[in-house]
């Protein structure tokens, strides 16, 4: 649909399928035009065949909006009608052949849009907030500090599992709209949850007179080492705030969810040399959100408790509920401004798939050869590429002295730029090869962030302005990397099918985070002096420097090592169909997929866990240096023994 006049019945007559039926469409049309107007209460012959006159453009009408409409004129599209049966206001709910960019479907658009919008602000407003509470405030270990954005974030890992449940479960008939409200709702309330949960005082002492943490101490032979503290439970109190995270997290996932399954219907409506425009303008949203939220942060969240530069700010408490105003907003946009789009036909006649049939559907799907290797390059890819080290937020906060305002600042121009690299795939990479595309990006974002990294490490310029350039740079060719990554998603969808293929495919993706994270935290804890202590980027010793050179170093390899997972990913949508439709399907693949992601979430699960929990915190297999020394309770504040066993603690973390 273009940006023509109102609809016409005869535009209905192009869109029914064949001619016959076109040829007597218009005599009936001609017929009826013939007939004189008539006054109240006059009666002519064709009042008594009024409702088989109805049926009959009842049957058009069913048979128009059926009908296939492909074409790839910027014209034709120009001169057909936004306004025919598809809208808002029609009874069927079929989607206009722009579909959510038809001019009929305004008002859903914005609501469509408000979804990911939303999304964004949440989505980038909780994990704004780690940096300053978890490293300025709680001064948390290193491989902890990384391990909190994981677990906040894990529920994207069950993405799967609420795609499943929007398809098979309908609520009053619609599987999009009630999802969206009750995961919206169950967002706010959490976040009003972590409003009434007060955080500890904080670990490091505050100067009477500056009002900064007094981090280190100068001894007589000029030598730094870092301050005593004066709560060590700080360090320790982190697995509370991180989990009702992770709940708000779960609200929010619920609805997104619903809103990919409404986008992946809307791509596939598109024409093949323009799909990719739907996910496209939705990320787009989201990001716009996420720099919302990172400018929110960055300008009412830097006092200098929380490592900013104000003497003034709103608490982390005072933050969640403001970020919980959006969330129950959306409670009533998604009830009246979303538009869902007909659910598929089930073989007993009924709107929507029977469990039975879904998962048949799916099983089917996961036989594919095409989809198993899909799976592959979204999990394997995150999995070596994510192997990280667990030196670069120390690196951040002690050696670039990052503060939170400029963080977030340089998060927004971030932000925006990653808007520009949507926007240039949108428009000028759409069609170009995805593995080139990613190659590319992958090898530049990597090399910028050693020259970055690499002169901050060895003291040749240590400024948080030039550390954080690295931050501005890369976002373009990340922005690249990430959509195109979805972008198979939809070629790998059926009708029906749409959000457990969308949940299972970004599930998979998301899973490698946190498995590369619980893998990453087992190898890095063997480097000595520990990169996960701020007492040893404090003390800033030489051979330090080269202990936290060589963790970069190894994790720049993993980053390159999973290039090679390129050979899974299609060239392109034509690639992506052609192995869709002519490669084997047989259920080994089926049986490997469900196994290898299992023992990813199990084991990713258990690790980051313990990483959170204060009495399994110290575990080597949790990534601490060992808990031989170590007490299993937490230490409480008040007490000297307890104050004596925290430092014991403290010290082996």
């Amino acid at each position: 649909q273009g940006h023509g006049s109102s609809g016409t019945r005869d535009e209905l007559t192009d869109l029914a399928s064949g001619p016959a039926m076109a040829a007597k469409y218009q005599q009936a049309e001609a017929a009826r035009m013939a007939q004189p107007e008539l006054c109240c209460g006059d009666v002519t012959e064709s009042d008594e065949n009024e409702d088989e006159d109805e049926d009959e453009e009842n049957d058009l009408q069913s048979a128009a909006q059926e009908a296939t409409i492909t074409s790839s004129s910027e014209e034709e599209e120009d001169n057909e009608s936004d306004d025919f049966p598809g809208g808002p206001s029609s009874k069927n709910t079929d989607m206009p052949k722009r579909g959510i960019f038809s001019r009929s479907e305004k008002v859903a658009y914005y609501g469509f849009v408000a979804q990911y919008f939303a999304v964004g602000v949440i989505y980038g407003g909780i994990p704004a907030t780690v940096y300053p509470v978890f490293l300025g405030y709680l001064n948390v270990p290193a491989y902890v500090y990384a391990t909190v954005a994981v677990i906040s974030s894990l529920p994207w890992s069950f993405k799967f599992f609420f795609g499943m449940i929007n398809d098979t479960v309908p609520i009053m008939g619609l599987r999009r709209k009630p999802y969206m409200m009750i995961g919206w709702t169950m967002c706010a309330a959490v976040l009003v949850l972590l409003y009434f949960t007060p955080l500890p005082p904080p670990y490091w002492c505050i100067d009477e007179v500056t009002g900064e943490y007094i981090k280190k101490k100068t001894l007589p032979d000029g030598s730094h080492h870092a301050a005593d503290p004066c709560n060590t439970e700080a360090a320790l109190s982190g697995g509370k705030y991180t989990v009702l995270m992770m709940l708000a997290a779960l609200g929010y996932v619920i609805a997104d969810v619903a809103a990919d399954g409404l986008t992946t219907e809307y791509a596939k409506a598109e024409p093949m040399e323009k799909r990719g425009s739907t996910q496209t303008t939705a990320y787009l949203t989201r990001t716009i959100g996420q720099a919302f939220s990172s400018l929110f942060v960055g300008l009412f969240m830097n006092s200098k408790i929380y490592n900013g530069s104000f003497d003034w700010g709103l608490s982390f408490e005072q933050v969640c509920l403001c970020f919980a105003v959006p969330a129950v907003i959306m409670v009533p946009v998604s009830a009246l401004m979303v538009h869902e789009p007909q659910a598929v036909v089930g073989l007993d006649g009924k709107k929507g798939l029977k469990c039975g049939e879904y998962f048949s559907m799916c099983w089917d799907l996961l036989k594919s050869k095409a989809f198993f290797y899909a799976i592959l390059y979204m999990f394997l890819s995150p999995v070596i590429g994510g192997i990280s080290t667990t030196a670069s937020s120390q690196v951040k906060i002690n050696w670039a002295g990052v503060e939170n305002f400029q963080n977030q600042m340089f998060s927004l121009v971030g932000n925006l730029l990653f808007i520009v690299g949507l926007w240039l795939v949108k428009t000028r990479y759409l069609n170009t090869s995805w593995r080139k595309l990613l190659m590319v990006t992958m090898i530049f974002l990597n090399v910028v962030d050693a020259f970055f990294s690499t002169l901050t490490i060895f003291d040749v310029v240590r400024n948080q302005y030039f550390y954080l350039g690295e931050t501005v740079l890369v976002e373009i060719p990340s922005a690249a990397n990430f959509v195109v990554s979805t972008f198979i998603i939809v070629e790998m969808a059926d009708d029906g099918n749409e959000g457990l293929v969308y949940g299972l495919m970004t599930t998979a993706g998301n899973l490698g985070s946190p498995f590369a994270r619980a893998i990453g935290n087992q190898i890095y804890r063997y480097f000595t002096p520990s990169l996960s202590s701020a007492d040893n980027y404090i003390e800033d010793t030489r051979a330090f420097r080269w202990t936290v050179f060589h963790s970069f170093l190894l994790s720049y390899g993993f980053a390159f090592a999973s290039l090679g997972m390129l050979y899974f990913l299609p060239r392109q949508k034509a690639e992506a169909q052609e192995r869709k439709k002519t490669w084997p399907r047989h259920p080994i693949y089926g049986y490997a997929t469900i196994v290898m992601l299992s023992i990813a979430l199990i084991y990713s699960l258990t690790v980051n866990f313990m990483s959170m929990s204060p009495s399994t915190m110290c575990m080597e297999f949790a990534g601490g240096d060992g808990c031989d020394l170590a007490p299993v309770t937490p230490p409480m504040l008040g007490n000297s023994s307890n104050a004596s066993n925290a430092s014991a603690r403290l010290l082996l973390l």
